[in-house]
């Protein structure tokens, strides 16, 4: 039951114009009325969404909208029991610095790290120079091939978290720069994730931010189109492995 349907979190109303997504078996968490939440989050309102997020049905795959609300993924997998690796594929780090006392997008991994159970951050999708990280955080600014990736894997549980900005125009549109990565190249090292670990949680975020106005504006219309084929490609995959995989539930 609780891997065979996603969760939407409606905390920027992103997820509203894309009907054909919202067709797959679902449940729909509303945080739109929680305030001080875009890109920073207060520790009173972090605690709400972590409370609403808790009563959720389906505990497998998370849409949390806009990449400016990608701290969600700390209060996701916050409670994993079992040693895990976080895979994040995404064109930033996320990792912030230590000055970050209040939780954002750009620094919820170090928040991460906090987690007693969290072995090994891999990142996969940053570009330009990056600074020197602890050894539990390895990043790659590209993969060769998918199975390169799960040789750096050590840990039995895997954790993926996607940011829609890693991946090339083509296939997507952001609020963010973006990178170079294929929508193919992902459900690829997805489908070899859902292979071969236990992949004990999912969040996609990376959405387009738009108004009611901005509806029928080409941009949006192409953001829509675009991000909603591939949440659809990475939810399908996910929803196909959990269900013909049964020992992975």
């Amino acid at each position: 039951m609780r891997f065979q349907g996603v969760t939407f979190l409606n905390i920027d109303g992103t997820y509203a114009p894309q009907q054909r997504l919202l067709q797959l078996p679902h449940e729909w968490i509303d945080a739109t009325d929680i305030t001080e939440t875009n890109l920073y989050c207060e520790q009173k309102s972090l605690a709400e969404i972590e409370e609403r997020l808790s009563e959720r049905r389906f505990h497998g795959m998370t849409f949390i909208g806009s990449g400016n609300y990608h701290y969600v993924s700390y209060l996701l997998m916050k409670h994993i029991q079992e040693p895990f690796t976080l895979v994040l594929f995404d064109h930033h780090t996320d990792i912030g610095t230590n000055e970050d006392a209040v939780i954002s997008c750009g620094s919820w991994v170090s928040h991460a790290l906090t987690i007693r159970a969290l072995d090994k951050v891999i990142i996969v999708g940053p570009s330009g120079r990056l600074p020197s990280f602890p050894n539990n955080i390895t990043i790659f600014p590209t993969l060769p091939s998918p199975k390169f990736l799960f040789s750096h894997i050590q840990t039995k549980y895997v954790y993926i978290s996607i940011d829609k900005d890693v991946l090339c125009r083509e296939d997507a549109v952001t609020n963010w720069e973006q990178g170079t990565m294929s929508l193919l190249f992902l459900l690829r090292c997805l489908q070899m994730l859902l292979m071969h670990k236990q992949v004990v949680g999912v969040d996609v975020c990376g959405e387009y931010p738009q108004a009611a106005v901005d509806l029928f504006h080409p941009l949006h219309r192409e953001a829509n189109r675009k991000n909603e084929h591939a949440n659809l490609c990475i939810a399908e995959t996910y929803l196909h492995y959990m269900l013909n995989h049964p020992r992975l539930a």
